[in-house]
């Protein structure tokens, strides 16, 4: 399999395993195939949630992980 990232940002990007990449802020995107489908996960650095986005291709999940997650809001 080859992926072919068109995307500036790739070059903020590692690709640590498979289907597994990491920026330097501890960002990442794990893909998964779901009935032949490919998305991925964008979990941003410090975040509870087990993923903050989902994308359908890897240069919209490198956007979407590169940028600033937005604020969440909790109540007591």
């Amino acid at each position: 399999m080859t992926i072919a990232i068109a995307t500036p940002l790739a070059s903020s990007w590692q690709h640590v395993h498979a289907d597994w990449w990491q920026d330097a802020q501890g960002n990442d995107i794990h893909r998964v195939e779901i009935d032949g489908d490919a998305l991925y996960h964008c979990h941003h650095a410090g975040s509870t949630l087990p993923w903050d986005a989902v994308a359908t291709s890897l240069d919209e999940a490198m956007a979407i992980a590169s940028r600033p997650p937005e604020p969440r809001y909790t109540t007591p």
